[in-house]
């Protein structure tokens, strides 16, 4: 099954447009991720999760202009996100798209995932957990996705008969950057840092809001084929997928096998088996996620290699030094010189 819509291209394009209008030259920037802008718009040239986060990061590395992921996120509507955005489009409430954003938010390569939480008359719709923490290894990156995130949340507020301000209040989970007025500006005065989740708060009434464009039968339809995507991919991924995402659902204290085994409700004997079957162990699939996490923590320079070795669960720096070197080739401190300003 082919996505008819690829949305890494279409946060490519509106990003490529923001950096314009902040007079940085995009060109060179393209070229250099082996990006065509002018291929942008073709099925046939989708721009992977990957190259996305590659680009992001330099971006934001070299380029350090306040509130980009605010800049970013205005603009971008549910129509943009292929079937789930037609899907929640489509949907009779609010509340019905929330549930199947929430269902299917893998079929976007969601970095963060989202969930619905009602206290009496408040609802929160609230970041739950990271499911891609290599794409948030740095402040820059967390706030950049962050406000991109609540951005896009609060663009539905014309598709229920509102404004952008349509919710009572937005939380974030960490300290109130220097661009703080930015926020306000843009998401409102009810903004709050330090809190203790990163969320969205609104009446629960709002979840019975009729959506403009409310078709039910249009958006069950886009909702079957979202569940028929999302089952693909993780067949596409099998076992090892699954491994990976909980993994990176178990920052620094990764599960021993047996462990894991009942996590994915398995016996450890049936686990083993499963991954030979797959070409490899849970071993080699736990060393190739710290190595690709640690290599991504080192692609910048928010932390030194001994941190890297840390947040990686390496407590002793000369083991996860000599594994570094053997996996990649290359020291820790070589891989970063050779990969800083990429």
């Amino acid at each position: 099954m082919a996505r008819p819509l690829n949305e890494y291209n279409i946060y490519v394009k509106h990003t490529v447009d923001v950096l314009r209008a902040q007079d940085i030259d995009v060109n060179s920037l393209l070229e250099r991720h082996r990006i065509c802008e002018a291929a942008l718009d073709s099925e046939d040239n989708q721009i992977t999760q990957e190259q996305y986060s590659d680009l992001l990061d330099e971006v934001l590395r070299k380029y350090p202009i306040p509130g980009l992921g605010l800049l970013d996120g205005q603009g971008i509507n549910l129509l943009n996100h292929g079937l789930l955005g037609y899907a929640m489009f489509a949907s009779a409430n609010l509340g019905k798209a929330i549930e199947r954003h929430t269902k299917y938010q893998d079929v976007i390569g969601a970095v963060v995932h989202t969930a619905l939480f009602v206290e009496g008359d408040t609802a929160h719709l609230r970041v739950i957990e990271t499911v891609r923490p290599d794409m948030l290894n740095t402040e820059a990156k967390l706030h950049y996705e962050m406000e991109r995130l609540f951005c896009q949340w609060a663009e539905i507020g014309p598709a229920i008969g509102s404004d952008t301000h349509w919710f009572d209040s937005l939380d974030f989970s960490y300290p109130a950057p220097a661009y703080r007025s930015m926020y306000e500006q843009v998401l409102g005065k009810a903004v709050r840092f330090n809190r203790e989740y990163s969320q969205m708060n609104f009446p629960t009434t709002l979840l019975e809001r009729p959506l403009s464009f409310a078709n039910e039968q249009a958006a069950e339809l886009c909702e079957r084929q979202c569940a028929a995507l999302l089952d693909e991919l993780k067949k596409t991924e099998g076992l090892v997928g699954e491994v990976r995402r909980l993994l990176a659902n178990s920052p620094r204290q990764y599960p021993p096998i047996e462990v894991a085994a009942t996590h994915l409700a398995l016996g450890e004997r049936t686990l083993r088996r499963r991954l030979a079957d797959e070409g490899t162990s849970y071993k080699q699939v736990l060393l190739d996620f710290r190595m690709e996490l640690a290599a991504s923590y080192l692609r910048n320079d928010a932390m030194t290699v001994q941190e890297a070795a840390y947040v990686t669960g390496y407590s002793d720096p000369s083991n996860f030094h000599r594994t570094f070197s053997k996996y990649h080739g290359v020291t820790p401190k070589e891989y970063r010189d050779m990969n800083r300003g990429d």
